[in-house]
């Protein structure tokens, strides 16, 4: 059976109303079922599910899709971990088998988790790696929690307890042990607390582990990148902490290493994820931007840590996050604070928490108030939603003295032509537009000449050539007012009101009447400094829009 062939046999199979009706209480409206949506708070139910198309949608905030994608994003799991779900809840057999590369990668998990249970052995054995987590106000119910282990001080524990079962190859591949310049391999982790790095569905992937010995020079070390460890793409502990983050309405704290998170989660502080150093990635950010809202960013206290967290304020924002930066006095980091003054005290300082653009304004002004303003704009861009967008210009407008309309314009000015603007409303025309890129991305495609995609690329309506391109190659749109609205557009069954040539037709002559009114504006200015070469130049321009429109 192929992948494709076993998704239709569980979508077929799963009942949409029993799945959701996990996570919110349904009752029939209609041809419906609606209730309070999972995905935000509200106090009018605006979910609905369809049981004959097999869709969700909610109409406050936008979150829609089928069976599978209300599994992925209500238990926080990828694609395949879905299906496996909704297969073993329906009965299916999991009959697809993945070959090449993936197969490979199935041995490597294996691998991990073999390794895993071996390190956790040995430390229940007790000794020395038992003694250093309570040592450090690790408690034993911690440690079993997350799974921690300890790797024995000699040179070959894994090599001789998984060689006979794997090729020493694949132990190498996995990132377990190194070969040796003369022949032979020894373990990579030795005399060590070891921390299991799990995705964000349970699957262990690599290690990070923690010396015991004082003596040590390098206090940790950590898998290497392997083919099924990519560290940017991994949250340690998000496993553990999805559910916390869910309950905390998607407030999360994210910190720098493992002895941060084990310090804040053994301690009750359970929404938290760490990410193994300070340079957060795109792919972490997007990562927890599928469970978080907001982030309380909690580096070390460090200049380091400031220049990190300053780093990643923009990163944040570009994935739709709020973001706070947690200052800490008296103490290097979240695990030495908690340490001295406690969780409540820690409670403490999160809800003082600085907004994220105040910081990035603060940090920066020391070099002057003008570069406190650019680089905190800069970030504001990045702010997928507008009126997120304009919200943190008012924080910045407060802080910093500059009328919000100044700052507007400035913004406004720094993003661009080629931004493409988020649509909270949508006209007809971009209404009947999207309705027929939801049936036939491929056909709107053809419809436009070269010169049509040109026209349409240089006004406000270029996101509907970026949606036509994205849906007729199969790619899953980023979270937005865009998917928001394809998403209800199918929910509600909608169609094309007229034909898709009509369609096309109306929007190349919009947006050459937008091409038109930003070209006139150019003509004027080129009239006004006297650049006869320019203005020569824009005026063709304009002949050829002028033939175009007909």
């Amino acid at each position: 059976m192929s992948l494709e062939d076993l998704k239709n046999r569980i979508k077929e199979a799963a009942d949409i109303v029993e799945v959701a009706s996990r996570y919110t209480t349904l009752k029939k409206a209609g041809r419906y079922y609606r209730g309070l949506c999972p995905f935000h708070q509200e106090k009018t139910p605006s979910f609905y599910v369809d049981p004959d198309k097999k869709l969700y949608h909610c109409f406050g905030c936008g979150a829609g899709g089928d069976v599978i994608k209300l599994v992925m994003e209500m238990e926080g799991v990828g694609f395949m971990e879905a299906l496996r779900t909704l297969a073993r809840q329906y009965g299916i057999p999991f009959e697809w088998r993945r070959t090449g590369e993936t197969s490979s990668s199935d041995v490597l998990f294996r691998i991990t988790e073999d390794a895993m249970k071996l390190y956790q052995g040995e430390l229940w054995k007790g000794g020395r790696g038992l003694s250093y987590l309570k040592k450090r106000g690790i408690s034993q119910e911690t440690a079993r929690e997350l799974l921690l282990g300890y790797a024995p001080a000699g040179w070959d524990f894994l090599v001789q307890k998984l060689g006979n079962k794997y090729p020493l190859t694949d132990l190498e591949r996995a990132g377990l042990i190194i070969r040796k310049e003369g022949g032979g391999y020894y373990d990579r982790f030795r005399d060590r607390v070891i921390f299991p790095i799990l995705t964000e569905y349970g699957r262990v992937v690599g290690f990070g582990a923690r010396a015991v010995s004082p003596q040590e020079q390098a206090k940790y070390i950590n898998s290497p990148e392997t083919p099924i460890y990519r560290k940017g793409r991994i949250l340690y502990g998000l496993n553990w902490s999805k559910p916390h983050i869910r309950r905390k309405e998607g407030q999360v704290v994210l910190v720098e290493g493992y002895m941060d998170f084990l310090s804040l989660y053994s301690r009750g502080i359970k929404n938290v994820v760490a990410s193994l150093g300070t340079s957060l990635t795109e792919g972490q950010a997007s990562l927890l931007s599928r469970f978080a809202t907001e982030v309380f960013l909690n580096y070390d206290a460090d200049e380091a840590g400031m220049r990190a967290a300053a780093r990643a304020v923009p990163i944040l924002f570009s994935a739709g996050l709020k973001v706070r930066v947690v200052k800490l006095k008296d103490a290097k980091d979240p695990d030495e604070f908690v340490e001295k003054f406690g969780p409540s005290s820690y409670i403490y300082k999160l809800e003082e928490a600085e907004k994220g653009v105040i910081f990035l304004f603060n940090y920066y002004s020391g070099k002057g108030k003008e570069v406190g303003v650019k680089i905190a704009l800069e970030a504001i861009g990045n702010i997928p939603d507008p009126i997120a967008r304009r919200y943190e210009v008012a924080e910045l407008s407060h802080i910093s003295g500059i009328e919000e309309e100044i700052l507007v314009s400035m913004l406004e000015g720094s993003q661009g032509p080629e931004r493409t603007a988020s649509i909270p409303s949508l006209t007809p025309m971009e209404e009947e537009a999207l309705a027929l890129l939801a049936e036939s991305p491929r056909r709107f495609l053809s419809l436009l000449s070269e010169d049509e995609r040109r026209v349409i690329a240089s006004t406000r309506l270029s996101y509907l050539l970026e949606v036509a391109e994205a849906l007729s190659r199969g790619e899953e749109l980023p979270q937005g007012e865009v998917k928001n609205h394809l998403s209800r557009i199918a929910f509600e069954g909608r169609k094309p009101s007229m034909e898709a040539g009509q369609i096309v037709s109306n929007l190349v002559k919009y947006s050459i009447g937008l091409a038109l009114k930003a070209l006139q504006r150019r003509i004027k200015e080129a009239e006004r400094v006297g650049d006869t070469e320019k203005l020569i130049e824009l005026l063709r321009e304009k002949q050829k829009l002028i033939k175009m429109r007909g």
